[in-house]
């Protein structure tokens, strides 16, 4: 007894641990795909609008922050400033002035064919003085001289035995404006086309050098030293209130304020430490409570796996986009995810009929979630969560294609008033909408479509059978129901009766009326094997009579199997062919055994042989569906349809298959059972109602007819509507059977 326990409590731990691993693995990439750099700076703001939070008070010191264009004025200003520095080379003036004054040999560079007959002495003398002032105040290059010119530099710096000095721009020369002053400033007496005629190209050279190493170093310390901040902001001074306009100043505080706090979050190890461990508790505790309420609602849901991976994937893969769309730094981007996608297509693969509670409950803890990575959390949770609830109320009665498009509009819309609603209550203005976020509100309801695509995709991955599905099956213009009614249109007329009752049954116990009426309809397809041997087809021929008891329980289980291999050949959904397999369970076809018992008494049988292979109901609406088919078959063997001979069949017949045990495994409550048994007794009261006889006229007219019309209608009435007294045997083994 022990040992009993101990494995019992081992089978009940792995149970637990295998349900609970999804959620692990759910827990663990969603907190993998949550972003670490986040910021404790949550406010969203935009100059020249109001401030849409509470007040906020500086919490530590930090600096206030120059703007990018504050910075670059200053740069361009530094550089527009900028001073070139020049070195002086003395070695010039006096090597130029030495050729000038020197022998005749090196005079020669003055002189050529056009004035080696003049007298250059006074040239000479000329030269040597205006040279002298002209080196003196300095010459540079042509084109570094237009580049300050045309830069507006007032001054240079000239730099001449380590000393530096700043000169002014007009007091120097180029070599251009060098030569135009020799000119200029020629004496009468001497001639200005003698001066051009000598070889001044010759002597002529600059003595400022441009130095751009030591250029470029000067201009990149001032530019380093230019200051990032223009003031502090103390601990506990208030910087916005509710309503204030986010003026320029205001907005370079609060910037400078989430710029602070991101250097911090950044620098500091501590802070990362802290911000994961604060993911894993809020995320381990979210989907904790959606294994608590699996557990303690929806426990056949949580022990079925394809449906929790489905649930847990979807959820997953919403967070992941949640994640891809807050690295973009687009915030509105978040309102052009189809959040509400999730509990339409969670609701509709529930465990019975469409489960919306799990749907939103699933929906709130992702979007509460995906709020850790939005700047205004509020805003979002309250949208998300309140479309959320209208998409659920939208897909209550999910049957109809059609009604994705509905779906989506009504989700669209709603957005809209939720979203308008709350700018009118944070701004009091309608020019305050964000038309970025509208358009990506309007994307949202595009993208709702895709619930068509991924609901057809989740039912081929996860095997799953969706109402719209089911709806379609329903139709008797499947090609297995068109085969079922042209071949074995007793069958048919059965199984369309069963339906009927077993839908009107699931919906009065609140099982799911869809499946089990396509369940119904599809439970006896195996018939269409060999349909003569069922009493509903049988005519007259009984193809009983030359099989043995045996052979003849084979050929009726027979239909069980066979139905399943049709089934599976027609892609029918596995939910269909359990209806197929258990719509008889383990029950014994009783007929052929007590003929075997009466023709062996004294022997034991074979119970295999005349047993079904089942197994028995394990869901409200299998179970529902072997009582219909029971009764119904059952009430066609009344030799009289009253109400008390219709209460006794139901009445027996539900007893029984209750005593057989064939209900165990299947959740119906002795409450729903009574239920069921008053529910198809009012049915078959209707199906079989007894009509008044009308009276016969005792003297009839002499002047009416033959043809009186009403005794016409009297023989009519009192025609038996059941069919006639006699059965076959074929008959009496389909009735015995059921």
């Amino acid at each position: 007894m022990d040992e009993k326990k101990t494995n019992k409590k081992k089978s009940g731990f792995w149970r637990e641990f295998l349900c609970a691993l999804p959620f692990f693995v759910a827990v663990c990439l969603v907190v993998l795909s949550l972003p670490r750099q986040t910021t404790t700076f949550k406010y969203q703001f935009e100059l020249g609008k109001p401030w849409q939070y509470d007040l906020l008070t500086a919490t530590y010191d930090f600096p206030i922050y120059k703007s990018q264009e504050e910075i670059k004025a200053e740069r361009d200003e530094i550089l527009n400033r900028h001073v070139p520095i020049f070195d002086l080379d003395d070695s010039v003036k006096d090597r130029i002035l030495q050729k000038i004054a020197g022998t005749e040999e090196e005079q020669s560079v003055l002189v050529n064919e056009d004035t080696k007959h003049v007298n250059i002495q006074p040239y000479r003398n000329y030269l040597s003085e205006e040279l002298a002032k002209i080196y003196n105040a300095g010459v540079m290059p042509d084109d570094i001289y237009e580049d300050c010119v045309n830069k507006k530099t007032s001054y240079i710096t000239v730099t001449e035995n380590n000393l530096s000095r700043n000169r002014n721009l007009g007091d120097v020369y180029s070599l251009s404006s060098a030569k135009a002053r020799l000119v200029s400033e020629l004496p009468a007496q001497l001639k200005a086309d003698v001066l051009a005629k000598m070889n001044l190209d010759k002597i002529l050279a600059v003595n400022l050098k441009y130095n751009n190493e030591l250029t470029t170093k000067v201009k990149t310390e001032d530019l380093n030293n230019i200051s990032m901040t223009s003031g502090m902001v103390q601990s506990g001074q208030r910087i916005i209130d509710t309503g204030e306009i986010v003026t320029e100043e205001k907005y370079n505080i609060l910037d400078s304020m989430r710029r602070e706090s991101q250097m911090q979050e950044e620098n500091t190890f501590n802070r990362q430490t802290t911000l994961i461990a604060g993911q894993i508790l809020l995320v381990v505790c979210l989907f904790a409570l959606l294994y608590v309420y699996l557990r303690m609602f929806r426990l056949a849901a949580l022990r079925n796996w394809r449906y929790v991976v489905m649930l847990l994937s979807y959820m997953v893969i919403f967070l992941a986009a949640s994640n891809v769309v807050s690295r973009t730094g687009e915030n509105f981007y978040f309102y052009a995810i189809p959040y509400t996608l999730l509990p339409i297509i969670v609701s509709i693969f529930g465990e019975n009929k469409i489960d919306t509670r799990t749907g939103l409950f699933a929906h709130i803890i992702t979007i509460l979630i995906a709020s850790f990575q939005v700047p205004m959390p509020y805003t979002f949770v309250l949208l998300q969560i309140s479309v959320g609830m209208v998409a659920i109320n939208s897909i209550k009665d999910f049957s109809q294609r059609s009604q994705f498009v509905r779906t989506a509009g009504i989700i669209t819309v709603s957005y809209f008033i939720m979203y308008f609603g709350y700018i009118l209550i944070v701004y009091n203005d309608f020019s305050m909408f964000e038309w970025n976020h509208l358009f990506a509100l309007l994307a949202n309801g595009i993208l709702l479509m895709l619930a068509y695509p991924l609901i057809f995709l989740t039912e081929k991955l996860f095997k799953f059978t969706s109402n719209v599905t089911l709806l379609e099956l329903t139709n008797t213009n499947n090609p297995v129901l068109r085969e079922l009614s042209e071949k074995a249109p007793g069958t048919f007329q059965h199984s369309m009766q069963v339906s009927n009752l077993a839908a009107e049954v699931a919906e009065t116990i609140g099982a799911n009326p869809l499946l089990t009426r396509t369940g119904a309809l599809y439970h006896d397809i195996g018939k269409l094997g060999n349909p003569a041997f069922f009493t509903e087809n049988a005519k007259n021929d009984n193809l009983h009579a030359n099989l043995t008891p045996e052979q003849n329980a084979q050929q009726i289980i027979k239909h069980v199997t066979d139905g399943v291999t049709l089934a599976k050949q027609h892609q029918l959904p596995d939910k269909i062919i359990a209806f197929i397999k258990t719509h008889h369970g383990k029950s014994v076809t009783k007929y052929f055994y007590n003929t075997w018992m009466n023709e062996h008494p004294g022997e034991t049988p074979d119970l295999s042989a005349f047993s079904y292979p089942g197994p028995n109901p394990t869901t409200k609406e299998q179970g529902i569906v072997m009582i219909c088919d029971g009764v119904e078959a059952a009430s066609r063997s009344l030799p009289e349809y009253t109400e008390e001979n219709i209460d006794n069949l139901v009445d027996k017949l539900v007893n029984g298959i209750i005593k057989e045990h064939y209900l165990d495994d299947a959740p119906l409550t002795l409450k729903e059972l009574t239920t069921i048994k008053a529910v198809l007794k009012e049915r078959l009261h209707s199906i079989y109602h007894t009509r008044i006889s009308y009276p016969e006229l005792k003297n009839p007219p002499k002047e009416e007819s033959d043809d009186n019309p009403a005794e016409s209608d009297t023989e009519q009435t009192n025609r038996p509507e059941t069919g006639t007294d006699s059965k076959t045997d074929s008959q009496e083994t389909k009735n015995t059977d059921k």
